[in-house]
């Protein structure tokens, strides 16, 4: 159907555009709206009531992942987190100065920064992020040597890294509605895929936290702003927006075939 309606033979323009093919079979009803943010804002209590305990099996999967790594750890401190919603606890580990160095973290600097560049001069694409990743290399190791005593401990690390995770975790439900339950035509669907994104990104982030605790103890504060925009903020967002893509790859395919869902 023409989205213009000919009036004394001319198109008069639209008011509004097309619904985007990803939720354009789905009935947003009132009653389903209620409910979809009925549903957040109950998981948004569920884990802030049980935020302490969360914190706890993180640090605990996180001291096992040490562990296993054999990444050298003394303890674990308790950090204040927020206001009702402490203690968490941070690990305590050797964090070198610049000065400390091992050859091996210098010398993966300057292969980071080579590589960066190779790869900005075979995809064109890449080339603005990998400038901005050289920049961020290149400044970490200019302030890091100028001001080669200071460091970073761990613990502090911790607190930074559990005090953003966590409020991942309080908002993460209300995204889910958004990219989950909403555009999902069966209420169980779009559930069972808010409940695997906020299982995933806990346990994803246990993994990278270790990894950056590592890459702190081997490699100092050199790689650490790369590290953050990598694999901070910037990965939650990501791996959520991969699996409202796949959530939606698959009702697509189910709705209209999969082979002419895109072409909706």
């Amino acid at each position: 159907m023409n989205p213009a309606i000919s009036t004394g033979g001319r198109a008069a323009p639209r008011t509004s555009i097309y619904p985007h093919r990803s939720v354009r079979s789905v009935q947003l009803t009132r009653a389903r709206r209620r409910v979809a943010w009925i549903v957040a804002f109950c998981a948004f209590l569920l884990v802030g009531y049980y935020a302490v305990p969360l914190m706890a099996l993180h640090s605990a999967l996180a001291d096992r992942l040490l562990e296993w790594t054999g990444i050298p750890r003394a303890d674990w401190e308790p950090v204040a987190v927020f206001p009702g919603l402490e203690p968490g606890s941070g690990p305590i580990v050797r964090v070198p100065t610049f000065a400390e160095l091992s050859g091996g973290a210098r010398l993966g600097l300057i292969f980071g920064i080579v590589g960066l560049l190779l790869l900005t001069a075979r995809f064109l694409l890449f080339r603005n992020l990998g400038h901005f990743l050289i920049v961020l290399l290149a400044v970490s190791a200019v302030v890091t040597g100028l001001f080669d005593t200071f460091r970073l401990d761990s613990r502090v690390f911790g607190q930074i890294w559990l005090r953003q995770e966590l409020l991942v975790w309080l908002l993460m439900p209300f995204a889910g509605v958004v990219l989950f339950l909403l555009p999902q035509p069966r209420l169980g669907v779009g559930l069972g895929w808010m409940v695997l994104a906020q299982v995933y990104g806990f346990l994803f982030s246990v993994v990278r936290f270790v990894f950056c605790v590592g890459m702190l103890h081997y490699a100092g504060l050199v790689f650490m702003p790369l590290l953050w925009f990598a694999l901070g903020t910037l990965s939650d967002l990501l791996f959520l927006l991969f699996f409202f893509s796949v959530s939606i790859y698959q009702t697509s395919g189910r709705l209209w075939g999969g082979r002419n869902s895109w072409q909706l």
